[in-house]
């Protein structure tokens, strides 16, 4: 997978743990493994790019529609994109901006208009 739709997924999961204030050490780890076991990334460039991408500022609506358009033909990556987000929502406070992002999400990924 090519490194700007990785960059992509890094942004969108790492907006949703930035909305809600998370502890970054605890959720650092489970998203190295999210990337590493849907895009095969190795642990020190997850890390590195966990960190790249929570300093920096993103548009997140323009990162959801890269990642809709890079797998427009992988229902079963942006199945698992959804699962991995879903998991980040629900690891922490719920709130109706999270599950609006989610819905947003997918909606890019799976347009029902």
């Amino acid at each position: 997978m090519d490194t700007m739709l990785k960059e992509s997924v890094a942004v969108l999961f790492c907006h949703v743990i930035k909305l809600d204030d998370k502890d970054l050490e605890s959720e650092r780890p489970l998203f190295c493994r999210f990337m590493e076991q849907d895009f095969n990334m190795l642990e020190e460039d997850a890390m590195e790019l966990f960190d790249k991408v929570m300093e920096g500022d993103y548009h997140v609506d323009t990162h959801i529609a890269m990642i809709a358009n890079g797998l427009v033909n992988e229902t079963y990556t942006k199945m698992s994109v959804l699962k991995q987000l879903n998991h980040i929502i629900v690891r922490s406070k719920l709130e109706d901006e999270d599950y609006d992002l989610f819905d947003r999400v997918k909606e890019a990924f799976f347009p029902t208009k």
